[in-house]
């Protein structure tokens, strides 16, 4: 348009202003972390009950979600509890408590959710299981 010899004129510089100014995607908002606690952040990620992977997240609220990590499966949110629990609002889980398991020196080693061993690792050897194992295998 201004490469012509004559120009177009100055009035369709107004016009094009506003074209710009109404029609220009907006820049989204800056992400920030807010509402994420460090209890939060220890335990998002990856876990595994026995074969089947899950992850979970955090969301904008300071909650957990939990999903499978490969298609559909047991999933829920869940809101901060007593005594650094949490607690199932929906899905398979609503009610029930989700608590981290740590080792002496105070790192997760395992998620203990209604009596199921969430591990980083499918099938943990050095995770608890519930009932125990029958020593003669």
């Amino acid at each position: 348009m201004t490469n012509s010899t004559a120009s177009m004129g100055y009035e369709l510089v107004p016009d094009l202003a506003t074209i710009l100014a109404t029609e220009e995607p907006r820049v989204p908002e800056e992400w920030t972390l807010a509402a994420v606690t460090p209890e939060a952040l220890e335990i998002v990620g990856p876990w595994y009950w026995g074969p089947t992977p899950v992850v979970i997240r955090t969301l904008l609220d300071g909650w957990l979600d939990m999903r499978g990590l490969l298609g559909p499966s047991r999933s829920s949110r869940f809101r901060p509890g007593a005594g650094g629990t949490w607690v199932g609002l929906d899905g398979y889980y609503a009610g029930d408590r989700l608590r981290v398991v740590r080792d002496d020196d105070g790192t997760v080693r395992q998620l203990d959710l209604a009596s199921f061993c969430l591990t980083r690792t499918p099938y943990d050897p050095t995770a608890d299981v519930p009932g125990g194992v029958d020593p003669a295998g």
